[in-house]
């Protein structure tokens, strides 16, 4: 159930796992915390997310996808998906302002999702198919298989660094204000739906269609986003002309 990735014991895999979900954790409440320093009354929110953020990474996504599915790995790859949920869910009950939370949300959770994906390859999960590249890793070599695997954690470590440090950009240089967790919809659905049929164990297909349940939601996010985003780029333009 737990690979040790080539390293000293399945107890080493377990701790590590947790240990980088909770760097995790923390990384997303104090870089949200730090970007809108500016605002203490925001600082009591970003403690209440980074509560909501442990529980779907633990318990949250660990029993509803078990009771749906009957699968722990369905559980583990859409804990994401249930976190922007609830966080969503919060900012609408707590109509907190879209700028400049919003925006530091979308930047917090990339940063912490470099971690979490480190995570999951030191548990051996979320990996990719058998590869004979240099690059691959055995993953189960504790258990005498010396078969390698894409290390598809690293490709989603990296592309969630370079959305965290883009987002940062656009929030530094105030591009998009208030726009960028949508921004963080269409980019982030884009790329996971794209590499969601290279993992393992991927949850099942959706009604019996050629697309996972997650490639589904990934789809619906960027549909979501980018009409969003159309939106009010046509809504500034109306008003830049109505204003000359």
């Amino acid at each position: 159930m737990w690979p040790s990735l080539n390293l000293p014991g399945i107890g080493f895999a377990i701790a590590s796992y947790h240990l980088f979900h909770v760097v995790g954790w923390f990384t997303f409440y104090f870089v949200g915390s730090w970007l809108t320093r500016s605002r203490p009354d925001l600082k009591l929110h970003w403690g209440w997310l980074f509560v909501g953020f442990a529980l779907c990474d633990t318990v949250g996504a660990r029993l509803v996808f078990q009771l749906i599915r009957g699968r722990q790995a369905i559980g583990f790859s859409s804990a994401p998906v249930l976190f922007a949920a609830l966080s969503g869910a919060y900012v609408v009950a707590w109509k907190v302002r879209a700028y400049p939370f919003l925006d530091a949300w979308a930047i917090a959770f990339s940063a912490a999702h470099v971690f979490e994906k480190v995570a999951c390859l030191m548990a051996g999960c979320c990996y990719g198919r058998p590869t004979d590249s240099p690059l691959g890793v055995a993953l189960h070599a504790a258990q005498g298989d010396p078969t390698r695997w894409q290390p598809l954690p690293l490709l989603e470590a990296s592309l969630h660094l370079a959305t965290a440090l883009s987002l940062g950009l656009f929030y530094a240089r105030g591009w998009l204000r208030g726009r960028l967790v949508m921004v963080l919809g269409a980019s982030y659905g884009a790329w996971r739906s794209l590499i969601e049929p290279a993992r393992v164990g991927r949850p099942s297909p959706f009604m019996d269609s050629p697309l996972s349940i997650i490639q589904v939601i990934c789809l619906l996010s960027i549909a979501f986003s980018v009409t969003y985003l159309l939106s009010s780029r046509v809504e500034s333009r109306r008003s830049w002309i109505a204003d000359n």
